[in-house]
């Protein structure tokens, strides 16, 4: 029971470290800026769709732009710089550096690392579920029409 409580008793010192790393609260300034400029181009985006549908599409892709820099960019790659700085203080604290059964059936020497790396594919394969599915819930929500007093072309059926 003794790694129970060094996992807790280390929480606190993660927390400050990643405090330091997010860079306090300048961190917290980028993180709700970055918020506010996707939901600002999802409002203009609604707003502008009925009568300006080109650029209300450039704007919900300006948002989609934001929200995948921050999903397949920003926090993969600062978990994997915060998790290698700092895995003197999380290993075998917070996150096993080892993976096995009593002292000598070991699954995984490098746990630690493929801990990291399970994160960050956690991470990717939660983000592009989710853009995935709210693609199709745009798609459903607002279809494609055509302009008002344009007709349909002739289909040609297939290539030729």
């Amino acid at each position: 029971m003794d790694w129970l409580g060094e996992f807790f008793g280390t929480l606190p010192e993660v927390g400050r470290a990643l405090w330091q790393f997010a860079r306090g609260w300048a961190g917290v300034a980028i993180v709700i800026g970055s918020i506010a400029l996707t939901a600002a181009c999802l409002f203009a985006a609604k707003q502008l769709r009925d009568d300006h549908g080109w650029l209300s599409a450039i704007f919900g892709i300006m948002a989609a732009t934001i929200a995948a820099w921050w999903a397949f960019g920003i926090l993969p790659s600062a978990w994997i710089y915060f998790a290698d700085g700092q895995r003197d203080l999380m290993e075998d604290t917070v996150i096993p550096g080892t993976l096995g059964f009593g002292g000598n059936a070991v699954i995984a020497e490098n746990f630690y690392q493929v801990f990291r790396d399970l994160v960050v594919m956690a991470e990717t394969t939660i983000a592009m579920v989710a853009f995935g599915v709210v693609a199709l819930l745009v798609q459903r929500r607002y279809p494609r029409a055509l302009a008002e007093g344009e007709e349909a072309r002739p289909q040609s059926g297939g290539y030729k």
